[in-house]
This record gives structure tokens, C-alpha cells and sequence, in this order.
């Protein structure tokens, strides 16, 4: 049995899909301009990679770096999450590759 309402077309498919991804373009936007106002000095150590899932991956530059921001990850994600509606950002996993070489 098909339900009444469930079809959609491809122009709303479209603009839900061209929503989601601005709403993604946004929350990087201002991801992006927070990180160093947060994270000070730091910011020299580590370079936000992008995220995956509410992840965020930040590369390292040395092991010390990588246990400081293990360390601090918490702190971090309740920093940046103040400045969204909704938090969204679930954890912060250090990285030494690029995602594109993951």
C-alpha cells in the first residue's frame, strides 16, 4: 500500500539537499572563524581538519600535541559548541595525516 504524501519530486529533493548542505557550509563557516578565538596558542599545534559525523578531526603536530588536545578535548567541545543553536559537536579525535590521505 502507498501512502498518500510520501512522493516527493525532484526540485523539493533538490532543495532539501541544497538546504542541508548550506546549513553544513554555515556551521563550518563559523566552526572556522571560532576555533582560533578559542583556542589561542594552540591553534599553532593544531589544524582543524574538517569534520565527519559531529567528529572533529584536528591535525597534530606531535605526539605531545596530540595528548594536550585528548587532554583538553572536552573543554573544547564545550567552547565551540556555544556558539551554534544546537550543539552538534560530539568529540575530537587528533590526527597526523590529512583526511584526504585517511
Amino acid at each position: 500500500m502507498i501512502r498518500k504524501g510520501r512522493w516527493s519530486t525532484a526540485a523539493n529533493a533538490l532543495s532539501k539537499l541544497q538546504f542541508k548542505q548550506q546549513f553544513s557550509s554555515e556551521r563550518m563557516l563559523i566552526l572556522d572563524q571560532v576555533w582560533e578565538k578559542e583556542l589561542g596558542h594552540f591553534s599553532k599545534h593544531w589544524v582543524l581538519e574538517g569534520v565527519r559525523r559531529g567528529i572533529l578531526y584536528v591535525r597534530v603536530k606531535s605526539p605531545t600535541a596530540a595528548q594536550e588536545l585528548q587532554l583538553r578535548g572536552g573543554g573544547i567541545v564545550k567552547s565551540l559548541n556555544k556558539y551554534f543553536k544546537k550543539s552538534w559537536i560530539k568529540g575530537i579525535r587528533p590526527t597526523r595525516k590529512k583526511l584526504d590521505d585517511a
